[in-house]
């Protein structure tokens, strides 16, 4: 589940579970999509969960995609 809510804790939503590929996106000036759910799929419960906090960080601006690299890179706010 994406959102927290009286029946899911805020560990158990994406919002929490996002953080975990954020740190890794910081750490790393570019990473591949396959390494970085390798190094992230232990916070995962499956690939539908790493793709929807992918998709999310992405529509927030905060990591850009190369679609033809299949890379990610994060985005540094001003």
């Amino acid at each position: 589940m994406i959102f927290p809510n009286k029946f899911i804790k805020y560990e158990e939503s994406i919002l929490f579970k996002m953080l975990r590929v954020l740190e890794i996106c910081q750490d790393k000036d570019v990473v591949g999509i396959s390494e970085l759910y390798s190094l992230s799929e232990n916070k995962f419960d499956g690939i539908d969960e790493f793709i929807s906090s992918i998709d999310i960080l992405y529509i927030l601006d905060t990591i850009e995609i190369d679609f033809n690299t299949n890379q990610i890179r994060y985005v540094k706010a001003n």
